[in-house]
């Protein structure tokens, strides 16, 4: 038996703004998105109150259930820092804490960055705080820190853009026809990368620009920019929206309304397989005019369920890619399209299938309409189908092939159980 490739793991987001992603009851944020940080491959969002939320293959790894204002992750990804406004700094994973107590600050916290020896932070105030509680008053309002690739310096980046560069941090200009005020920064390579409330981003002193989120209209407005890539960089808003540009990866977002908040209504087996079997057949279905559906890595994954233009970003098929010229859907995009047509809300949102598989309940027994998952474990997932009895499934297998009919044993990677909404 051939393994299935790998076709579902990691998407790019659609300049549109995020739909909602659904949650249970017990999941849905009791406040606003604090700050994010990433990987390559993955991300965090921190909330105001503490929580933090994994995708892609960013883990957890824990969090104080207390207030935050920055999370920022360590060089080997297996740990991250959480800090409050008033300078305490909890390390979880692999992230150290040297300093013992907390230091007496005149400002709270606003900006957080990582070098070899720990965690500095900035205040609104322009005090710097070294990783051993050391403090330097640098006397300039600032909205962030930026640490360099050496960590032998860093820059503090002010709201009206102005930069000002410490250690072997190099001038950097500030930039111009600023609309809203700059919220956030990080290092991409060599370079600077600006986010403003708007979704403005400015890329400077050689960082290269990807494109920003300020044509969108945002829910809320922009919090903070990471990057997880050389060559890409991801923003997120205060509502958990995300936005990837560049090579970085859309692995889901935090955004939840009181309707996802609510468990949908049951829905019967039979009307997933309906739906599924309709798509397989090339009817026409809500957003799609008829005909057989084609597999596009990353398509399904817009604002709205259904097919749509896939990436090339994270793409390992077939040379050459052609994923971004294909309207379709890829696994997790095919799942998210059935479910939202057969429960009328986009229950499963446009997360992947790691997020797909953690708002779902595992059964030991299968029953049609339920969703069968494919990888290493629970948190390494790599293809998700619908199930449909009798041994069968429909999914969109990967790249060259058309919504079908497979065995459920078409990769020996199956997880055991079956996943259904409760």
């Amino acid at each position: 038996m051939r393994r299935i490739v790998v076709a579902c793991v990691m998407f790019v987001a659609f300049l549109t703004v995020p739909a909602h992603a659904a949650a249970p009851p017990g999941e849905c944020l009791p406040g606003e998105i604090a700050d994010i940080a990433s990987l390559d491959g993955g991300y965090w969002l921190a909330g105001t109150d503490g929580r933090v939320h994994a995708y892609g293959t960013a883990k957890l790894f824990g969090s104080p259930a207390k207030p935050v204002v920055n999370i920022e992750a360590t060089a080997s990804g297996n740990g991250y820092w959480l800090a409050a406004a008033d300078g305490t700094v909890w390390g979880y994973g692999d992230a150290k804490v040297s300093r013992e107590t907390t230091p007496k600050l005149t400002s709270p916290v606003v900006g957080a960055t990582r070098t070899q020896t720990g965690l500095w932070l900035t205040t609104a105030d322009g005090t710097v705080v070294a990783p051993d509680g050391a403090v330097t008053a640098r006397k300039r309002a600032s909205v962030d820190i930026v640490a360099t690739v050496s960590g032998k310096g860093y820059w503090l980046v002010a709201a009206d853009g102005s930069i000002r560069g410490y250690g072997d941090a190099k001038a950097a200009p500030t930039p111009a026809d600023l609309k809203a005020p700059i919220v956030s920064a990080t290092s991409v390579g060599p370079g600077l990368v600006l986010a403003g409330a708007d979704g403005a981003v400015f890329a400077l002193a050689g960082a290269t620009f990807h494109g920003s989120a300020a044509p969108l209209r945002l829910a809320e407005p922009i919090i903070g920019v990471t990057a997880a890539t050389a060559d890409g960089y991801t923003l997120a808003a205060g509502d958990g929206a995300v936005f990837a540009f560049g090579t970085d990866g859309f692995m889901g977002n935090a955004v939840t309304s009181a309707d996802d908040c609510t468990p949908p209504d049951p829905t019967p087996g039979s009307e997933i397989v309906k739906v599924a079997t309709a798509i397989k057949d090339g009817q026409v279905m809500q957003g799609w005019p008829g005909g057989f559906v084609p597999y596009a890595w990353g398509g399904g994954h817009g604002s709205a369920p259904g097919p749509s233009f896939g990436t090339c970003n994270w793409y390992t098929g077939p040379q050459p890619c052609r994923a971004n010229v294909t309207f379709g859907v890829d696994c997790s995009g095919f799942a998210r399209w059935v479910y939202h047509l057969a429960y009328g809300r986009d229950v499963l949102g446009g997360e992947n299938t790691n997020g797909q598989l953690r708002k779902l309940t595992k059964s030991t027994t299968g029953r049609p309409g339920d969703l069968v998952f494919y990888g290493r474990s629970t948190s390494d997932t790599r293809h998700v189908a619908v199930f449909i009895g009798d041994g069968k499934i429909i999914n969109a297998l990967r790249t060259g092939t058309v919504i079908r009919v497979d065995s459920i044993d078409v990769s020996r990677d199956r997880l055991p159980g079956f996943y259904r909404v409760t």
